[in-house]
């Protein structure tokens, strides 16, 4: 039987196997990761605020109205007027807030200019049903008698 070789100082031989994991080169890569998503995230943020401005919307977290999840095709065309509904009951057509009393008088000019396809109403999930339904009466007094409600796309 052999005997393990030694080094000559009667120590450990130098070339042991290194057996510890060294974990600060993924802990930098980590933060690095973090760093990138962070200013990814915020960049792709202000992309769609700059794109919802251009169109002349508001986006749905700047008004910060949370559509329920459902399914559906349509998209909006620049024709369309959006009614927001917010939790606490505030009302904006496009990105003007107007009170339930004014809504079908804005409604109303909106139809007379001529240029409406239709109605989106973009209630909050928190919203109640009498103020969307309230909103929807509102639409069809102004003579505005195509409505579609918004949702968020299920995952």
């Amino acid at each position: 039987m052999q005997a393990a070789p030694q080094s000559s100082d009667g120590g450990e031989d130098d070339d042991a196997i290194f057996t510890e994991i060294n974990i600060t080169p993924l802990t930098d890569i980590f933060l690095v990761l973090l760093i990138i998503f962070m200013v990814v995230s915020s960049s792709m943020v202000e992309a769609e605020k700059a794109s919802s401005q251009t169109k002349g919307l508001q986006s749905e977290r700047a008004l910060q109205v949370q559509t329920p999840q459902g399914t559906g095709d349509s998209t909006l065309v620049p024709k369309d007027v959006v009614v927001s509904i917010l939790p606490d009951g505030t009302l904006f057509v496009d990105s003007d807030e107007v009170t339930m009393d004014s809504l079908s008088e804005k409604l109303g000019v909106i139809k007379s200019a001529g240029a409406v396809t239709r109605v989106v109403i973009r209630g909050d999930e928190a919203a109640t049903y009498d103020l969307i339904m309230k909103v929807i009466g509102k639409c069809r007094t102004a003579g505005l008698t195509d409505i579609a409600l918004a949702s968020r796309a299920s995952q």
